[in-house]
């Protein structure tokens, strides 16, 4: 900023200081006045130069001038002398002591126009040179946003060049980074409502936060934008770098609960990482919204090993984690988890070189669970089921069938086959492939002596509202009045509805034999990741 001593240095003016203010004052502009009462059309700053053609040498009055301009925060007065009177008056210069504004003769040789003109080229002078260091602070920033420079450094550089403190505030609404005095400079707590807001994406979530203070010129709030911009770019650099690699633990997790990838590979993402003997798969239910921001939550070390989040209609989503099966680790998957109000199956431990028989326990378990996102809106108590005790049969027949253990031994299509053989037009794979039941169902072991045509009615809602109805009959052992109960209809619904599902399966429901195929047709469907 311009100067009283950089005005009074000039030696074309030959102006000479009677009285100095406390500090050197800085100057905004000049006003020339023979006015007594001229502080409310000031803004602080202005230099005043008057002749005091209103008020005679010992006039009281003077008093009343200078404390006006001193309430108005002018940068100093200048008296010109040899016009009315031949020295500054002696009132005048006691006042100006008294209220400590600073007061400067101008000598006749030197006119009021003069004075003016220097100021202006003081202020153009420095409007170039703060114009100048926003230019160097501009590419110093740019070139930080092509470098590896830090967001500190880069609110480093703003601070330096406007005088205000400054932080990064995340889109988790945390304190990324922010210069030494922002938490005490005055009101620019982050939680002050007079910080200025700078949003750095789409959304505002990212903000950078700007101390309060006076305002700032042209120059600074340049420099302020191209910080904000350079600090955008970065946060967007990082996110794009973050979703990469949660992309790759994604893809790492789902093929270790598949069993399709040797877990020594682990290795390849993070060296530092061992894999314990055993793990357990934990699925993760739960609305759409709920179930992604879980799966972005800041995570390190085996918190890593979870997958993408995968629709399963009606709003909801399902994700899967590899924990290790200790207690401890157990239980801060099952509260963050919760802490985003998703439900979770845990599946029984296993060792790492077989984690989809983990899988396979933990997916027997979803259909117990609310498939309705309206019931997962806070606030609620999560679900938390877990895989007690050991199947070897079913384990192996579900592996044998699938190929899950060895990735060489066979393939999902044999499941697929054998589970629509069983339910025809009920299966989930048929569903999916858009053929008959009919040209899948085949014939089935008992001869039912119903009619085994295939219900053509069906469509997709139908399907999904019969298949819930098997799934829940086959849960409540066979048992009507339980079943009807879980489902919410009458007995005479829930009747019709059994018909249905044995005509389209060919099989009659109160034979044990046929609901332990229609048990296994179910669970070779669940054998597949679901997310």
């Amino acid at each position: 900023m311009a100067s009283l001593s950089q005005l009074l240095a000039d030696p074309s003016l030959g102006l000479r200081l009677v009285q100095a203010a406390p500090d050197d004052p800085q100057l905004s502009w000049v006003s020339t006045t023979e006015l007594l009462d001229l502080a409310r059309y000031l803004e602080g700053g202005e230099i005043v130069l008057t002749t005091g053609l209103a008020l005679g040498g010992e006039d009281p009055r003077w008093r009343d001038f200078v404390a006006g301009l001193g309430r108005a925060r002018v940068a100093a007065i200048g008296f010109g002398i040899g016009v009315n009177h031949e020295r500054i008056p002696r009132p005048l210069v006691a006042a100006a002591s008294d209220y400590r504004v600073a007061l400067f003769e101008v000598p006749p040789p030197t006119p009021f126009i003069a004075v003016s003109k220097a100021v202006s080229a003081l202020l153009r002078a420095d409007e170039m040179r703060a114009a100048h260091q926003a230019l160097q602070t501009h590419e110093r920033l740019i070139e930080g946003a092509r470098s590896s420079t830090d967001s500190a450094s880069v609110l480093a550089s703003i601070a330096q060049a406007t005088g205000r403190q400054l932080a990064l505030r995340g889109s988790d609404g945390s304190i990324v980074a922010s210069t030494a005095g922002f938490t005490t400079a005055g009101r620019g707590r982050p939680d002050s409502p007079d910080a200025e807001i700078v949003p750095l994406d789409e959304d505002g979530a990212a903000q950078l936060l700007v101390s309060s203070g006076p305002p700032l010129g042209p120059e600074a709030r340049a420099v302020v934008a191209a910080g904000a911009m350079v600090l955008g770019l970065h946060l967007r650099g990082e996110r794009l770098e973050d979703e990469r690699e949660l992309q790759r633990w994604s893809r790492l997790s789902f093929a270790l609960l598949n069993g399709e990838l040797d877990p020594r590979t682990v290795s390849l993402l993070d060296p530092s990482l061992d894999l314990p003997a055993q793990l357990r798969a934990i699925a993760v239910q739960g609305a759409s919204e709920q179930v992604g921001g879980w799966v972005r939550a800041a995570r390190s070390g085996m918190d890593r090993l979870v997958t993408a989040g995968a629709p399963q209609g009606g709003g909801l989503s399902l994700a899967w984690q590899l924990c290790p099966v200790d207690d401890r680790s157990l239980e801060a998957a099952l509260a963050r988890a919760a802490a985003h109000d998703l439900d979770a199956v845990v599946g029984r431990a296993a060792r790492v070189d077989r984690l989809p028989l983990s899988r396979n326990s933990a997916t027997a378990l979803l259909g117990s669970l609310s498939r309705r996102a309206a019931l997962y809106a806070s606030p609620r108590v999560p679900t938390v089921l877990r895989a007690e005790g050991e199947a070897p049969l079913l384990d192996a027949l579900l592996s044998i069938a699938g190929g899950a253990i060895s990735p060489g031994r066979a393939s999902g299509a044999s499941a697929a086959a054998l589970s629509a053989a069983v339910l025809g037009p009920l299966s989930a794979h048929s569903a999916r492939a858009g053929g008959s039941a009919s040209a899948v169902r085949g014939d089935g072991p008992l001869d039912t002596g119903l009619d085994a045509a295939p219900d053509t009615g069906l469509d997709a809602e139908e399907r999904e509202t019969l298949r819930e109805t098997l799934r829940c009959l086959l849960e409540h052992h066979g048992q009507r009045t339980p079943t009807a109960a879980a489902l919410g209809v009458h007995r005479n619904t829930l009747r019709d509805r059994v018909r249905r599902i044995e005509r389209c399966t060919g099989r009659i429901f109160d034979d044990p034999d046929a609901r332990a195929e229609l048990w296994l047709a179910l669970r070779l469907e669940q054998q597949g990741p679901r997310a």
